[in-house]
């Protein structure tokens, strides 16, 4: 366990959005780019493998709904970083050794933060990634920063289905088939549906309501966004409100 300094003033900012939305990548990014921040991971607060609730209709695992979550040990985790208190966690997710950007972006992300060091002074910025953030306004507003990833269905499946699998507390996940449409893409509506316009999720566009109400930053990952633009928004963003 480790404390802040008692002039530090912890930022902590939100990445949450759909499975495949790209948000753990552009954390990642954004974790390597500016000095003494900290990333942590909402899959690292999964209750254990034995724990997770089964879908009674298909019998499979259901790890994509809130009760698959240990929301009060995440709650107490961000509650202590608020007070400056760091604990230590053993994360489940894999570390990154570069930034997936070139040497060019790189460069560019790496003087954009040099200029505007000021506006960072004595602030630890803390990312917190997950894909169960903005379910509960009562997550939500423990966050300085929210930035909403979200993506097409299409382009999220699609994405989804391509990885091999996931790293579990226990052991190692692997989707069964249909699983995007059966189980993720059920319970990211189901808990989400209140973001978007009519709650049409489908249509991929927010309800601005919502947005303004919470604050959140509308960052729109769809097959054309790079991930320099991704970046960019994010960081942009985060600047702009510190």
């Amino acid at each position: 366990m480790t404390t802040t300094g008692s002039e530090e003033q912890v930022i902590l900012v939100a990445l949450g959005g759909a499975s495949s939305s790209g948000k753990t990548t552009v954390a990642k990014a954004l974790k390597l780019l500016i000095p003494s921040s900290v990333l942590i991971h909402l899959d690292d607060f999964y209750f254990t493998d034995s724990n997770i609730p089964i879908d009674p209709e298909t019998g499979y695992q259901n790890w994509d709904c809130p009760e698959a979550i240990d929301f009060d040990r995440f709650r107490e985790c961000l509650q202590n970083i608020r007070k400056g208190v760091f604990t230590s966690i053993n994360s489940i997710e894999p570390s990154e050794a570069d930034l997936k950007l070139s040497k060019q972006e790189e460069t560019h992300f790496a003087k954009e933060i040099e200029d505007k060091s000021h506006k960072f002074g004595k602030k630890r910025i803390v990312f917190v990634d997950g894909f169960m953030l903005f379910h509960d306004p009562s997550i939500i507003k423990l966050f300085d920063i929210k930035l909403f990833f979200h993506a097409p269905f299409d382009t999220l499946k699609s994405r989804r289905e391509a990885r091999k699998g996931y790293t579990t507390a226990e052991g190692f996940w692997v989707d069964p088939p249909n699983y995007f449409s059966k189980i993720v893409w059920p319970a990211y509506v189901k808990s989400h549906a209140y973001l978007y316009q009519g709650e049409k999720v489908d249509s991929n566009e927010l309800e601005q309501s919502i947005v303004e109400k919470y604050d959140l930053v509308d960052v729109d990952n769809n097959d054309s966004t790079s991930l320099y633009a991704l970046v960019e928004t994010s960081l942009s963003s985060i600047i702009n409100h510190l």
